[in-house]
Parts: structure tokens; C-alpha cells; sequence
């Protein structure tokens, strides 16, 4: 296979992308394949040195010397045509790594992108000032160009479970897959280090043989968090243990500052930047290995100084949860105070103590193997050749309101699919007539659809009526091809735009119910039935004042008492104070309302009479007599009519006559 890696940085820099790169291409070329390197290099002019094509490159000298190109090199671009690569794997996102994906969309190439570097975690850098929010602003820029530059490529390579999350959450639906960066064993492994050149090393540095050493090794910038070892070194008592912090980078000055502060000169060392070669021999120089960066995709220093037999002092992070265990392979520490106790603890150890954790340091870092490494790369590889060789043809385009109907085909299908797709993604992939889609992102379509069909379907729902975001999930769920997550995302989304807005919805309704004379407590339990919180809605009510509720209730009793007739004086004053609370009113404000009506006893004497001809008519043709009469006091009973009452207009009827006519 021909493989072209693009990054911005390589050899002779030294850095954890460089590791990978370096790693993979050796291990690539050890197994028969082509590699061809395209990196960059403080240059006006491009050069090819061997397999490596240098393209002209900007020192940033602010930015630890990066050195940044533009993504546009028109002879650059005919030189890897020439090399008929099979896929390209960028290692960088900007300058190298942009031209990088021109290149394959130029050449029809498929690409693979390794996410090395999290970079809102730098945006320090282009942002000097502290704001929170312009950092999170910052923050928000970082996750959206990142999932652009996913979006754009066949797969991704996650070196850790922390990435693929991070990557997850920008919203990238490339495929991810988690592959650790390798690590050459024989270049670490202590017994094949000169241990005459290590001899050398430490007594340049003034370290004596029997003083204890803990190195650090990396770039030396603020996102490191290197201050917290020194200034936790201020609390280590035992004089025979130094530091050593081993590279360079933005922060040097600062920090050498910093130890001078705590008159810490004399036992924290600063090499600047050294070969990359010599990077094991600084390492067997130590004891143990220490960093406080949180900022790591998987962290090759830890694995590195684990790979040499040094136990590892270090934060917790997610990326070191299967490499640091605590008094096993190393120590975790949350300040740098507790840093130095830990430190001095271990150093007072005794020597089999101490041998057992360097055995146990090596057994961490087995997986990480170069020859595994380069097999998992492989397997990505040939997947992605294999999606790309089905790719799809665009061969129709037409453009809606607010959405783009296209069509795709291949060699293997007869008819061509129907896709609809949104402007957003109608833009990112750069869709025209003939451009070429591979399977993965033609299927990620097709899952796409339905969510947009769901998206078109609630705003036709809310455009006919308000919903509350619970309402509008159970009809969301309901919909095919929509998962929980979907669901979540659609309506945080509908929420953004203003479709839903529970809070309106809840003024909207109270100020309805209201005018439909409805109490505070069915309007309360409306309203919580319909998804509000109940903490929002009592919050809501709260202003209801007790004379606004009476003066409701009394007007709902009038109209309800015309309804009412046929019943006792007490039936009504019940069947009022039933239908008051059924209407949200409290049971208080219930009785006393059915007591300002105050239904008379003549209108009582009244009702009776009609109750009783009522009664006869609707008993007389089946019963006669003393049998009829019974029926009638039972019906007149029931309605709430006084026993007496009831029996002195009965003893005035005659019971024959009434059933003979």
C-alpha cells in the first residue's frame, strides 16, 4: 500500500504527534508498505528529503515554533499526484493537514485523521486575556471547525477514550475508532540504554550518585501545568532529590523564574529542548517520572517513562485510568503539596520496594506495542478502502425551501437513491453534480433523513398549535428511526429557536384558564400534567391573591346554579362545593361560596313539589297505591329533600286517584 502521513510537525521536533508519526511509519515500512511523509519546515522554497516532502513552512515562535503553511500548494499538489498514494492520513488539522484533504478531495483519495490534540485547551494561546466568556466562546469555535474537519474526512482515530467522547460531543458522526498510540520498547527498555551516556548526562547536571531524581519530559507551556510540581517541590525536606524538567517551549523563562522564587535553583534542573534520540537517556537518568497535565489525548510521556521502569506521578485524569494505579505503577496527586509527600514517601523507600513498583511500571505499557498499534492502523485502512470503493455519484440535485433533494448511485445498485439532506451539510460536503460519496457518509445520510423528516414534522405540528417539551418528546418518541438521544438534541434545538418555550406556554395557559373561571389548583395540575416543573408553576401562582379566587369561584357558582334544578337546598350547596373543587378551587373557598347563594327554603318547598310530580311520572305505570308512593318518598330521599317535608305533601295527595288518571 502507498500511505502519504501529512502533519505540520515532525522530525527533528519532539513532540507526542511526532512519536505517532514516527512509529507508525516505521512500523508501516517494516511490514512492505510505501510511506511517504509531507510535512513542513522553515522554508520559502519546497525540498523532498528521501520520503519526506518538506513544503515552505512560518515559524511561530510565540507558539513553541510551530511552524504553520498554507494549505495551498499548486506544485506540491502534482508531486503527490505522482506518487499514486492509496490513502492519505492527515496528523494535524491546519496548514499541512488542511492541504491534506484538499489534496484527497482533489485526487479522489480516501482520508483517515488521527484527533492528537485537544484544542480548546489551547486557546490561551490566540486569546491572552482571561475571560470566561470569550473562553467558552472560544471553546464553542474549537468543537465546531473540529467536527468540520471530521465531517470531511472517511474515519477518525481516537489515541484514547477521552477524545472519542470529546470529539462525540462537537457533534461528529465519523466513524471513531479508539487506537493508542504505539511505542517502540526496544528504544526504552533500560537494559539497552549506554548506561555510561546516562553517567554522563547526570553528571553534567551536577547530580550527584547518590541523589534521588524525578524528571519531567515535554513541551514547557502553560497548558502543562508544570508550576504545580515546582511549586509543590518547595515542601520536599530531603536535599538529595532534584527535578529535572527536560525540553523547551513558550513557559521556559517563566518557570525557570518561578524556582528561582522559591530559591529552588540548585535542585530543579532545565535542560531546554534536547534530540529527540536522546530522550530514553534522560528518562534512565531518573528515578521516577511526574506531570500535572490534564490536557493529554492519551499522553505518550506517561507511557514512555512507564515503558523505562519509572513510576508516575500525575493527576488524575481519565487517560491515565488504566495506566497509573496508585501505589502500583505510581501516584496521583490533586496538589502540589501533596506531590512532595508522596514523592519523599516513595524515595524513602526501600530498594526492593521501589524495584517492585519499576516491574510493575512495565507491565502498565505491554498493550501499547508498536506492532499492535500498526496492526489496528491497518485494519482502519482497509475498512475505509473498502467504503470508499462503493462510493456513490451524485447525479441529481434540486434545491427545496429549506432543504436539498439529492440523488445518488453506484455500480452495484439499479436505481438511484433519494436523499434529503440540509443546507448545512448540503454546504460541508461540498455537494455538485458528479462529486462522489462513499458508503459511510451516504448511510450517515439516510440516518440524517429521519431526523429531518422528525424535524419537519414537529415544526408543522407547532406552526397548528403550542406544545410544552414534554408533550412534543412523547410525540417525537413515537416517530421511526428516532433514538432517545434524537429526541434530547431535536428538542434542546426546537427550545434554541423558540419553537417550544415552556415558560410562555405556562403564562399563556394560566392567563386562558383564568378567563375560563378555572381554580388555582386545577390550573396547577393542568400544567404540571402537561410537563412544567411544579416548582415553576407554583412559583407562577404564587401572586394569586385569595380575593381574585373567591370572586371566581362565586362566578363559576352562579352559573353552574342555573343548572341545577330538581334538588334540595343542600343538594345544590354539595353539588356546588363538588363541581368548585373539581374546577381547582380549594375546599375552603368551595363551602364558602355555596354558602353566599344561600338557596331559601321556599325554593326548596318548591323544588320538592316538582321532584314528586317528577317522581309520579316516572314510576305511576307501573306502580299504584301505597307501592307508588314509597317509590316517589325513596327518589325525593335521594335528592336530599327533607324526611318530613317529603311526607307532609305526600299525605295530601290521593294515591288512588293519581293512578286511575
Amino acid at each position: 500500500m502507498r500511505i502519504g502521513l501529512f502533519t505540520d510537525t515532525y522530525l527533528p521536533d519532539i513532540n507526542g504527534v511526532v512519536s505517532s508519526v514516527v512509529t507508525l511509519q516505521k512500523e508501516l515500512e517494516k511490514h512492505g508498505h510505501e510511506v511517504f511523509v509531507i510535512a513542513n519546515h522553515k522554508a520559502l522554497t519546497s525540498k523532498w528529503d528521501g520520503n519526506v516532502l518538506r513544503l515552505p513552512g512560518l515559524e511561530l515562535k510565540w507558539l513553541y515554533g510551530y511552524k504553520l503553511s498554507t494549505p495551498f500548494h499548486q506544485s506540491a499538489k502534482e508531486e503527490i499526484r505522482k506518487l499514486k498514494l492509496d490513502i492519505i492520513h492527515v496528523h494535524t488539522e491546519f496548514g499541512v493537514g488542511m492541504f491534506g484533504r484538499i489534496v484527497a478531495k482533489y485526487l479522489n483519495i480516501p482520508v483517515v485523521s488521527t484527533y492528537h490534540t485537544m484544542y480548546e485547551d489551547y486557546t490561551h494561546y490566540l486569546i491572552p486575556f482571561e475571560n470566561e466568556e470569550v473562553d467558552r466562546v472560544g471553546r464553542r469555535i474549537v468543537g465546531s471547525v473540529s467536527r468540520v474537519f471530521a465531517e470531511n474526512v472517511q474515519a477518525m482515530i481516537a489515541p484514547s477514550e477521552k477524545t472519542k467522547e470529546t470529539l462525540l460531543k462537537y457533534g461528529v458522526t465519523t466513524p471513531i475508532y479508539i487506537i493508542p498510540t504505539g511505542l517502540s520498547f526496544e528504544k526504552f527498555n533500560v537494559e539497552n540504554i549506554d548506561a555510561e551516556r546516562v553517567c554522563q548526562i547526570r553528571q553534567s547536571y551536577g547530580i550527584k550518585e547518590d541523589e534521588k531524581l524525578v524528571v519531567y519530559v515535554g513541551r514547557i507551556a502553560q497548558e502543562k501545568s508544570i508550576e504545580i510540581p515546582i511549586e509543590g517541590f518547595r515542601y520536599v525536606k530531603n536535599p538529595k532529590i532534584k527535578m529535572m524538567i527536560v525540553g523547551g517551549g513558550p513557559q521556559l523563562e517563566e518557570l525557570k523564574e518561578l524556582a528561582r522564587s522559591y530559591r529552588l535553583q540548585e535542585r530543579i534542573i532545565f535542560t531546554d529542548k534536547v534530540e529527540n534520540d536522546e530522550v530514553p537517556y534522560y528518562y534512565a537518568c531518573a528515578d521516577c517520572f511526574v506531570s500535572a497535565s490534564l490536557t493529554e489525548t492519551q499522553g505518550m510521556t506517561f507511557i514512555e517513562a512507564l515503558a523505562c521502569g519509572l513510576p508516575v506521578f500525575a493527576r488524575p485524569d481519565e487517560v491515565l485510568e488504566d495506566l497509573v494505579f496508585e501505589n502500583e505503577s505510581g501516584f496521583l496527586f490533586d496538589t502540589g503539596k501533596e506531590f512532595a509527600q508522596k514523592l519523599e514517601d516513595y524515595m524513602g523507600r526501600a530498594k526492593e520496594e521501589q524495584e517492585r513498583l519499576h516491574i510493575r511500571a512495565k507491565e502498565c505499557v505491554k498493550k501499547y506495542d508498536a506492532d499492535v498499534f500498526y496492526s489496528k492502523v491497518l485494519s482502519v485502512y482497509f475498512q475505509v478502502l473498502d467504503d470508499f470503493q462503493d462510493a456513490y455519484e451524485v447525479t441529481k440535485v434540486k434545491m427545496l425551501d429549506d432543504y436539498v433533494r439529492i440523488y445518488v448511485m453506484n455500480d452495484k445498485e439499479d436505481e438511484p437513491k433519494k436523499l434529503m439532506i440540509d443546507l448545512e451539510d448540503y454546504f460541508l460536503y461540498k455537494i455538485r453534480l458528479h462529486t462522489m460519496l462513499d458508503r459511510h457518509t451516504v448511510q450517515g445520510f439516510e440516518q440524517k433523513e429521519a431526523y429531518l423528516n422528525a424535524y419537519r414534522n414537529a415544526i408543522r405540528r407547532l406552526r397548528m398549535r403550542d406544545y410544552t417539551r414534554k408533550e412534543m418528546e412523547q410525540v417525537l418518541a413515537k416517530l421511526p428511526g428516532m433514538s432517545d438521544a434524537s429526541v434530547q438534541k431535536m428538542l434542546n434545538e426546537l427550545e434554541q429557536k423558540g419553537y417550544i418555550n415552556d415558560a410562555l406556554y405556562m403564562a399563556n395557559k394560566i392567563e386562558k384558564m383564568q378567563y375560563s373561571l378555572s381554580g388555582k389548583g386545577r390550573i396547577r395540575k393542568t400544567l404540571i400534567n402537561k410537563g412544567i416543573p411544579k416548582e415553576a408553576v407554583d412559583e407562577a401562582l404564587a401572586d394569586f391573591k385569595d380575593e381574585e379566587e373567591r370572586e371566581k369561584a362565586l362566578k363559576m357558582a352562579e352559573k353552574l346554579r342555573e343548572s341545577l334544578k330538581g334538588k334540595s337546598a343542600a343538594m345544590k350547596t354539595q353539588a356546588i362545593i363538588r363541581k368548585l373543587i373539581s374546577y381547582g378551587f380549594d375546599n375552603d373557598i368551595a363551602k364558602a361560596t355555596a354558602g353566599i347563594l344561600n338557596f331559601d327554603a321556599e325554593d326548596d318547598h318548591e323544588a320538592l313539589e316538582k321532584t314528586i310530580q317528577k317522581a309520579i311520572r316516572g314510576n305511576q305505570r307501573k306502580y299504584q297505591g301505597k307501592e307508588l308512593k314509597e317509590r316517589v318518598y325513596v327518589y325525593c330521599m335521594r335528592k336530599g329533600f327533607a324526611s318530613s317535608e317529603i311526607r307532609a305533601i305526600l299525605e295530601e295527595m290521593e294515591w288512588e286517584e293519581l293512578h286511575e288518571n
